[in-house]
């Protein structure tokens, strides 16, 4: 019998599929936000900060969708509430696709992917006033996040959430756990070896096993990343 703080592989599935839901509604919030003349715009930074977090939590229920037997819980539930590596998971969907959008700006620091230290940071940043007891500088988010920083943030979800979203849509379509399975392998792998984008052909084909089902889940990633050479 499962304990109380391990999850089967239903409710991982189930957990999936609300995160990259509540992730499209939290971007599509932020869109709309961003875009008012009316509304304060400046608070669409920190829903896509959240927005990126939602999709990393995805990405970690499909990673350990396979490895839920053998798994450290513990682990899992530390992941989950860490939210600095939530923010940076979401961009391991581009090993499932390279499609990506990136503003240019020439104001770039040394925090890339954020203009903050910490991409949560970007969340606190927005919600709250805060005040620097050395400068006795308050901080106040309408006055110092920039659109420019909101509708940064917002082009950076554009590659994780399409990726995710196919991801999704192959996964509701071919439900047979053997062919989840292979995605969830495929993820992990992304987690926990040195893996680079150019490596993701390899990485697939040395993965077949012969299970038609399994291959063919493999086959239908390498079609989402590279899609013109297939």
């Amino acid at each position: 019998m499962a304990q109380k703080n391990e999850l089967n592989g239903a409710e991982l599935m189930d957990l999936f599929t609300a995160a990259i839901d509540n992730a499209m509604h939290l971007m599509e919030a932020a869109q709309e936000l961003v875009a008012s003349k009316n509304a304060p715009q400046y608070t669409s930074l920190g829903l896509g900060e959240l927005a990126l977090e939602e999709l990393g939590k995805s990405y970690t229920c499909l990673a350990y969708y396979s490895n839920r037997r053998q798994l450290d819980w513990k682990l899992f539930w530390k992941e989950w509430r860490n939210h600095e590596l939530k923010a940076h998971r979401a961009f391991f969907y581009e090993f499932f696709c390279l499609l990506r959008a990136e503003v240019q700006a020439d104001d770039r620091n040394d925090y890339f992917p954020s203009y903050r230290e910490k991409i949560p940071l970007e969340k606190e940043a927005t919600f709250y006033v805060d005040i620097d007891r050395e400068s006795r500088k308050i901080h106040l988010p309408i006055k110092e996040i920039t659109t420019k920083e909101c509708y940064y943030r917002l082009a950076s979800l554009i590659g994780p959430m399409n990726a995710a979203l196919k991801v999704k849509r192959l996964i509701e379509t071919n439900k047979e756990d053997v062919y989840i399975t292979a995605f969830s392998d495929y993820a992990f792998s992304t987690l926990t070896t040195s893996m680079y984008q150019q490596d993701v052909l390899t990485v697939l084909a040395a993965m077949k096993t012969g299970d038609e089902t399994y291959d063919r889940a493999l086959n239908d990633i390498a079609v989402l990343f590279t899609p013109q050479k297939q």
